[in-house]
């Protein structure tokens, strides 16, 4: 895992860690995740651009993506997909976008599923994996 999103998956965890038991579900923890990554984005310097969709895909949007804000054209820095799992679907969209930092975030509890769904995963991809043990 990159140094830079070190901090990042450890303030991710933390935030999931308050969520009340009794309202976790899979969608809430997803969008807490996605409303802390605006955040940092912002933090970086850039403007976060939520659910764009890249427009040469006819697929899936991404979660969201990172603008350096004085481009022209717009300069995407970092992207950010988000799921219990490395989905196929996820890597797919963010092939679409050119951009030095493509991050999968999954949230899982399931250490061997996960494990399983990084088969999808290629060089370009840094993977947070936000219940892994070792980090």
């Amino acid at each position: 895992m990159s140094d830079q999103f070190s901090g990042l998956s450890r303030a991710l965890r933390e935030a999931l860690s308050e969520l009340p038991r009794a309202l976790v579900q899979e969608e809430v923890q997803r969008q807490t995740i996605i409303c802390l990554l605006y955040q940092a984005v912002r933090g970086m310097g850039l403007i976060p651009v939520p659910g764009w969709r890249p427009p040469r895909s006819t697929r899936d949007s991404i979660d969201l993506v990172g603008v350096h804000p004085q481009s022209d054209p717009p300069q995407i820095e970092v992207a950010f997909a988000v799921s219990p799992l490395v989905e196929l679907t996820l890597v797919k969209a963010l092939e679409w976008v050119e951009c030095p930092s493509k991050v999968i975030v999954t949230f899982s509890e399931r250490a061997d599923k996960v494990r399983q769904s990084t088969f999808f995963l290629g060089k370009d991809h840094i993977h947070l994996n936000l219940h892994d043990q070792a980090k």
